[in-house]
Order: C-alpha cells, then sequence, then structure tokens
C-alpha cells in the first residue's frame, strides 16, 4: 500500500508540475504580440524524501527569461531616443515658424509643406530681396512718388515678416513650457507607477519574478524615456532609482519628485528635489524633458538672437544713414525704422504719413540721389557687430547654422533609431515569444499530463483489484 501511496503521490506531482507548464505556455501564446512581455518558464524541482528517494515533483516558481544587461542597455538608449526625437521635433517646429524650408533632405513632408506655405508671407530672406530691389529702384528716380510708396511698402512687409517670426518664436518658448509642464506630471507619475511595481517585483521574484518583473521593466524604460536614470538593487531586489545623483525612489519607495520654474527669460528650467533630503539638482542627460530644453534654450534661442541683432543693426545702420538726407521739401533729421530689434521694428508713422519726407538727397536737387545710393551701400558692406558680414549674409550665415544643426539631429536620431531596434532585436531573441516553440512545449505537457493521468487510472485500478481480494 505504501508503494501504491507513493506512486499516486509522484502521479499527482507531475499531473499539478504539467498542468502548470501547460498553463504558462498559454499565457506565453497570449503574449505573443506583447513586446513588453518576457516568455516564462515553469521552474520544476524534484521532491525527495529523507532517505533520498525520489517522492515526484514540486512547481517552485515561473521564471520569465530576460537579459539583465539588454534590460539596462534599453533603458539607457530610451532616454537617448527620446531626446534626439523631441530636439528634432522642436528644430522642426521653429523652421516651420521661420518660414525657411532649411533642411530639404532630412526634415518631414509635414514640415516642408507647412514650410512652403508659409514661405511666401514670413520669410524674412525674400522680403529682405524685395526692400532691397526696392531701395535701388528708387536711386534711379529718388523723386517718383510710385516707387517711394513702393519702397515704403516693401519695407512695411520687412517689419512686418520680423514681428511675425519673434512673435512666433516667443509663442513657441510659451507652448514648450506649457509641454514640459505636462512632461514634469507624468514624469512624477511614473514614479509613482515605477514605485508599485518595484513592490510587486521584490515579492515576486522569490518566484521568479513573472509579469511583475516585465512591468517593472516597462516603467522604468517609460521613465528613461523622460529623463535619464541611474538604477541600482539590493540583496533583497529592492530597488533604488536616482538622477543626476538625486533619489527619486529609495529602496522601492518613492523619495523625490521633478519640478519646473521659470527663469528670468520665461524658460521653465527643470530640476529634480529628494523629498527627504531636499536635496536638488538641474536636470541634464538625455531624455525628451532635457531634449525640449536645450533646443529650445542653445539653437532656437541662438536663430532667435541672430534675427534680433540683424534687425536692431538694420534699424542703427538705416537710420544713420537717412538723417543725413534730405527730403523732398528740403528738410531732414528723421530715422526711416523705428524701434530696437525684431519685437518692435516699424516704418517710421511719419514716412508713412507722406512719402515725401523719404530722405534720399545730399541736398535740396530732388534729382539728388546721393543717399539712396549710400543705403543701398550700406546694405552691401560687411558690419562689424556682424561679424564682418552684411546684413543679408548674416541672416543666410544664420538659417545655414540653423539647418546643418537640424540635419545633425536628423543624422543622429536615424543612428540611434538603428541601435534600439538592433537591441530591441536581440531582446526578442533572448524574451520572445516563439510560438512555435511554445506549441512544442504545449504538446510535451499535454502528453506528460495524458500520463499522469493514466498513472493514476493505473494506481486506481490496483487499489480496486487489492480491495476485491
Amino acid at each position: 500500500m505504501g508503494g501504491l501511496l507513493n506512486t499516486l503521490e509522484i502521479a499527482s506531482s507531475s499531473l499539478l508540475a504539467s498542468r502548470a507548464g501547460i498553463e504558462t505556455a498559454g499565457v506565453n501564446i497570449s503574449n505573443v504580440n506583447n513586446p513588453g512581455y518576457a516568455r516564462q518558464r515553469v521552474i520544476v524541482e524534484p521532491r525527495r524524501d529523507p532517505t533520498g528517494a525520489g517522492t515526484g515533483v514540486e512547481v517552485v516558481g515561473v521564471k520569465s527569461l530576460r537579459d539583465d544587461i539588454l534590460d539596462e542597455q534599453l533603458i539607457r538608449e530610451s532616454s537617448n531616443t527620446e531626446y534626439l526625437k523631441n530636439f528634432q521635433r522642436t528644430l522642426q517646429i521653429g523652421q516651420v515658424l521661420l518660414g525657411q524650408q532649411i533642411d530639404r533632405q532630412s526634415a518631414t513632408p509635414e514640415a516642408d509643406a507647412a514650410a512652403r506655405d508659409l514661405g511666401g508671407q514670413m520669410a524674412l530672406a525674400s522680403g529682405f530681396s524685395e526692400f532691397y530691389n526696392a531701395l535701388q529702384a528708387v536711386t534711379v528716380s529718388p523723386g517718383s512718388t510710385p516707387d517711394r510708396q513702393v519702397l515704403l511698402l516693401k519695407a512695411g512687409q520687412l517689419t512686418d515678416k520680423f514681428n511675425s517670426v519673434e512673435e512666433r518664436f516667443t509663442t513657441l518658448r510659451s507652448d514648450l513650457n506649457k509641454d514640459l509642464t505636462n512632461r514634469i506630471k507624468d514624469a512624477n507619475n511614473l514614479i509613482q507607477l515605477t514605485s508599485r511595481a518595484a513592490m510587486d517585483n521584490t515579492v515576486a521574484s522569490s518566484s521568479g519574478g513573472g509579469i511583475a518583473k516585465d512591468t517593472l521593466q516597462m516603467r522604468l524604460e517609460e521613465l528613461g524615456g523622460y529623463s535619464s536614470i541611474q538604477i541600482q538593487y539590493d540583496d533583497l531586489e529592492r530597488i533604488t532609482v536616482s538622477i543626476n545623483g538625486v533619489n527619486v525612489i529609495t529602496d522601492n519607495l518613492v523619495s523625490g519628485v521633478v519640478e519646473g520654474k521659470l527663469d528670468e527669460a520665461g524658460g521653465l528650467q527643470v530640476s529634480v528635489r529628494n523629498t527627504d533630503s531636499d536635496s536638488t539638482a538641474k536636470l541634464t542627460g538625455q531624455g525628451s524633458i532635457q531634449g525640449l530644453v536645450d533646443a529650445r534654450d542653445t539653437i532656437l534661442e541662438d536663430l532667435r538672437k541672430d534675427i534680433n541683432l540683424m534687425a536692431s543693426n538694420l534699424i542703427e545702420g538705416m537710420n544713420a544713414v537717412h538723417k543725413l538726407g534730405k527730403n523732398l521739401d528740403g528738410t531732414g533729421g528723421l530715422d526711416f525704422f523705428s524701434g530696437s530689434d525684431a519685437s518692435d521694428i516699424a516704418v517710421n508713422s511719419e514716412l508713412l504719413a507722406d512719402v515725401r519726407k523719404i530722405q534720399l538727397s545730399a541736398d535740396t536737387d530732388k534729382g539728388d540721389n546721393t543717399i539712396a545710393v549710400n543705403l543701398v551701400k550700406w546694405l552691401d558692406a560687411p558690419q562689424d557687430s556682424l561679424g564682418k558680414l552684411t546684413v543679408s549674409q548674416h541672416y543666410n550665415e544664420a538659417v545655414a547654422t540653423y539647418g546643418q544643426e537640424l540635419a545633425n539631429i536628423n543624422n543622429r536620431l536615424a543612428d540611434q533609431e538603428v541601435i534600439s531596434h538592433t537591441l530591441t532585436q536581440q531582446r526578442a531573441a533572448v524574451s520572445g515569444v516563439s510560438l512555435d516553440e511554445e506549441m512544442s512545449s504545449l504538446i510535451q505537457f499535454q502528453r506528460a499530463y495524458q500520463s499522469s493521468a493514466k498513472l493514476i487510472s493505473t494506481v486506481n485500478e490496483l487499489f480496486q483489484t487489492i480491495l476485491a481480494m
């Protein structure tokens, strides 16, 4: 009887192990299209009695097949990818607002189309060219009222383009602040979710991790997309996550937050603060948040400064020459432009009210074009404050530099996506679900289940025979 009971116990344990295998294979198959899922394997160990004899098997847990090195690398690469994506996105928006298609080969079709549509309305290059041509026309006939009206028209269109670009860049800065505010909220929410996932993983780690480990890895990759994070596990599988050396999760518990504060220029600057020690650090590194901040405060801000410098020099230079001239009434001393930079540059309202007041002559001779010629010469002359470039050359160089930065980010992002794709494929080879493999396992466990059931049935028949004796 003891032998039959032992056999029954062995068959029963095998039946339970086979059922666990079938269920695990079913879970794997149902998650075949889930990229964050790592395939699982049942952990089975032999059971032994004190004498060393086998007494069947025991299911001790379910193990997720993961490569820790690949998982850690994918967390880092998620930061790099999101940084470049958001940097690129910000520069492409800036390209549209500028009204210049400056990177035809790399910019998105949407950005190209938008830039072409805006080009005739906003492009500073075309506005400056038209103003230059109108100024040359009045050098031929300085007393012509129609030519003077065209000059004021083109000058007004140019100043409108300056105003529009500056206004749009200012609005973009505000929009980026709103975007950053939302991302800060999302990042803090992810810190909370990651903490909960870490607690679940610590509990489940003794039995292999399973779904809890998958969830934690997914949360860490999402959090890494917002900012570069550093991760450490202790002996109890509790996790500590830090950003720029400041802990936001300590031993599975939330201990920090991401914060934003406006600087003097009106840009939202992001930092991380530990709520226990109140230590803080400015956000650096990678991630979508830093990608937006860096694009805003470097490339976009440099372009904005260059445009304002161009407008300031245009105002000062044109006014200095124009003041020396005489109008059709023989008087002078008026500025051609008003304002100080791109935000408020405008044509002098007195000139708009009376085209006769445009000062194009050096004396009272209505046919004299000396000042008109000098205005053209000033536009053609290199300016020390613009790096020995003309106003037009300075603008072209600024736009070319912006285009090079955009092209560089596009190329870096293309390379980064190759790296991320390769790592994802490598992880899929380790952790991904293979339908062929799972069907083979399913058949194997089904056969084992049937065999265990047959063994129990046989033992039952032996019991019945013994009892009937």
